[in-house]
């Protein structure tokens, strides 16, 4: 029950509740990236997958697939861009993520692939992602999705994910067009184990 008084925010189109914690947004720094990424790729290669491409998730993802791409020793990175938000500002209203492909993905049929994105919020990304390389010819066994972070809410546990936040977060090459003043340091505590 609430206090007498109180207001209850709007529910945001896509946000399942206690999403975010709003107690202020997380600031992941360049060296806590790069652990969070080495991560993954260390994941990758004890799972002895060896993608034959890299899928970059536009925009967010490009930077990890980038890195994973040269770790991983991967020959080809595609990327696959989805809209979700009408804007980049902070808790932006989600609507139904669309696939926007400019020509089709050089994937198919006995292609191993790993999907990078830098954050995973409610999984709808990652299900229209999969859905589109199914619709390739790509084989489900055949794909693997990759996220630096998710949101402790998200019903979507990527393959592999090295850290699993409570509210929102500025990656580092975000940093010169949202403001920071009001974020909390990425804590250790948040990067996961193996799981």
């Amino acid at each position: 029950m609430s206090e007498p008084g109180a207001t209850t925010r709007p529910a945001v189109a896509g946000e399942r509740p206690g999403m975010w914690s709003r107690q202020g947004p997380y600031l992941l720094d360049w060296a806590s990236f790069g652990e969070l990424v080495a991560d993954i790729a260390a994941w990758v290669r004890e799972d002895d997958f060896r993608p034959d491409a890299v899928l970059a998730v536009a925009r967010g993802g490009l930077t990890p697939a980038g890195f994973l791409t040269c770790a991983l020793d991967v020959p080809v990175q595609h990327t696959i861009r989805v809209r979700r938000t009408a804007d980049d500002t902070r808790y932006a209203a989600k609507q139904a993520p669309v696939v926007d492909v400019g020509a089709p993905l050089a994937l198919g049929a006995g292609d191993r692939v790993l999907v990078v994105d830098d954050i995973v919020g409610t999984g709808s990304t990652a299900d229209v992602v999969l859905a589109h390389l199914a619709g390739a010819g790509v084989a489900r066994a055949d794909v693997r999705f990759a996220a630096v972070v998710r949101n402790h809410r998200s019903g979507y546990v990527p393959d592999y994910c090295p850290a699993v936040i409570d509210d929102w977060i500025v990656f580092p090459w975000e940093t010169d067009r949202e403001s920071t003043t009001d974020c909390r340091p990425f804590p250790a505590t948040l990067r996961t184990g193996r799981r």
